[in-house]
């Protein structure tokens, strides 16, 4: 059997004794257990519980490196040698799927939490049961593990999750499995009894965990809620509901609205919320610290600051952050049609822009670490770097200037996992479905009212106002992991050419703009509708003699 992983999660440090497995498998160990031993049985329970965070995905770092923007037109990502290129290539497979660790990493995590469920139960606190001054303790310790364990049907959904909207329905594993365990003759449940199973779960953790618990970095009730109102969105959405059955929709706003009452609510600066993880929009985050850090401040800081500026903003990202008046300034990124609406010039392309473009976007001419200008222009000093942009932008959204750029420094940026600006767009999209317009447009405005931010309310209805829902979720949560999968969750063909920009400055200072494509053909030519999930490795299929059943189209 593989063995179980314990990795060493920030804030918590323990430590943790091991016996033998003879030790461990004496009858008379097991009826005598010592003060010692038992509170060994106890500690390794608890590391064990956090040992299941370790599955969570790390959204500032997922593939190779590169963020999960850079498998869709939000970013390009400068490491050429990188797997995540496939998505933008159009030429991926059953046996070659850029994210293909996802099926084995996740399926871990499924499996180290049933493993968790079977032996949290099989903890001996007699010596503390039977003592009369130690019964305190004893209820601590019940009530602990408790907890732990409706943590640990949380991750498990949360993993879950993370298959089903990849590739569908997936084999529901109730057993304690390892992933090296016999697959022969596992089957797939449906998409269906695979949401049905999740949301099963989550409303036991809801009734049984405190809404916010006091340790930040664990999960509670009000988390999963917010899992729970992501599931049911994508569960009511065309690639899932393609009869668009209103009854989904409505258990999609049902589980938003169970949210709006909790004492969340929008942080006035939208850039440095992303700092805080104490922030009060954030209801579950991925959290770091010097001993569990990561290198991102290093990774996307511009190449003329000392960065590496891996994940680089595309033209077609930069084109959507609206002007000031709320127009979209350009409609076609590969063109560069002008939107005649908006108050857009395009020989000043970055004035008058929504805020959370300067929060977000590293441009020519805009100020980075220590009031240095950036020159994204050729031959600037932005430019001339091995690791240089391949877009005209860096990203700027969680680079804390206040930080070195540096390999060596322990960077611990949070990444949220939810936060109330997505709860808001998830109940706005619903409601929309559900044809009250009016209120969609509340909660959309509520998002573009941020103190920070302050953009035009939106007026539209229709079929309008759902585009601008969907360009909403866009703008808010770009880099957060949510495009690629709202692409196709919306059956929206992701292969919109990835476009740059060229920038040259004349004798004069003045600078000109040419746009260019810089993915390949393929991203737009081979595209193909199998693509709104993923495939299945072949090597799971083999697995399973055959009988996991191959997505259609691979």
């Amino acid at each position: 059997m593989k063995p179980y992983k314990i990795p060493v999660i920030v804030g918590l440090l323990f430590s943790v004794v091991f016996y033998s497995c003879d030790d461990l498998l004496d009858p008379k160990a097991e009826t005598n257990l010592t003060e010692e031993f038992a509170n060994v049985s106890y500690n390794n329970t608890l590391a064990r519980s956090i040992g299941l965070y370790s599955y969570l995905p790390d959204g500032l770092s997922y593939l190779d490196g590169a963020m999960m923007a850079a498998a869709s037109d939000e970013a390009e990502y400068t490491l050429e040698t990188a797997s995540i290129h496939g998505f933008n290539v159009g030429s991926w497979n059953a046996n070659n799927n850029p994210d293909g660790s996802a099926w084995e990493r996740n399926f871990e995590g499924i499996f180290a939490a049933n493993l968790f469920l079977k032996e949290s139960d099989e903890v001996d606190l007699d010596y503390l049961k039977y003592d009369p001054t130690k019964q305190q303790d004893y209820q601590n310790r019940l009530n602990n593990i408790h907890r732990w364990k409706y943590e640990a049907r949380f991750l498990r959904a949360y993993y879950y999750f993370e298959l089903v909207k990849r590739y569908g329905g997936v084999p529901i594993i109730k057993e304690v499995y390892d992933i090296n365990s016999d697959w022969s003759n596992v089957k797939r449940n449906t998409y269906n009894e695979c949401v049905e199973y999740i949301i099963s779960d989550l409303d036991d953790v809801i009734a049984n965990l405190p809404d916010r618990p006091s340790e930040r970095n664990r999960v509670g009730a009000n988390a999963a809620r917010a899992l729970k109102s992501r599931v049911l969105l994508y569960n009511a959405s065309a690639l899932n509901n393609p009869d668009n059955d209103k009854e989904r929709w409505q258990k999609a706003s049902d589980a938003a609205k169970e949210l709006l009452d909790k004492g969340y609510s929008l942080c006035d600066n939208y850039r440095e919320m992303f700092f805080d993880v104490t922030n009060n929009e954030y209801i579950f985050a991925k959290e770091f610290s010097e001993t569990y850090s990561h290198m991102l401040g290093f990774n996307l800081a511009c190449t003329g600051d000392g960065g590496r500026g891996w994940a680089t903003p595309s033209q077609n990202l930069v084109d959507a952050y609206e002007t000031l008046d709320g127009e979209i300034p350009v409609l076609n990124s590969e063109s560069g049609d002008i939107n005649p609406k908006s108050i857009y010039n395009p020989e000043k392309p970055y004035e008058n822009r929504d805020p959370r473009f300067y929060d977000c976007i590293y441009y020519n001419g805009s100020t980075s670490l220590n009031g240095r200008i950036v020159e994204t222009f050729k031959d600037g000093a932005d430019m001339i770097q091995q690791d240089m942009t391949m877009t005209g932008y860096y990203c700027r959204k969680f680079v804390n200037e206040n930080e070195p750029v540096s390999q060596s420094h322990h960077y611990t940026t949070p990444f949220p996992f939810f936060r109330l600006a997505e709860i808001y767009l998830n109940y706005a999209e619903a409601e929309f479905q559900l044809g009250h317009e009016d209120v969609a447009r509340e909660y959309v405005n509520k998002v573009r009212a941020r103190k920070s931010v302050n953009m035009p309310s939106i007026t539209d209805s229709g079929e309008a106002l759902l585009k601008r829902i969907y360009h909403e979720r866009q703008i808010e949560l770009a880099f957060e992991g949510h495009r690629f999968f709202d692409l196709r969750r919306w059956k929206i063909a992701d292969n919109t050419p990835i476009v740059g920009l060229n920038i040259i400055k004349d004798g004069e200072g003045k600078f000109s703009y040419e746009r260019y494509v810089l993915s390949l053909d393929s991203r737009k030519n081979e595209w193909k509708d199998a693509f709104f999930v993923l495939p299945i490795h072949y090597s799971e299929i083999q697995k399973s003699n055959e009988s996991l059943e191959q997505n259609n189209g691979y």
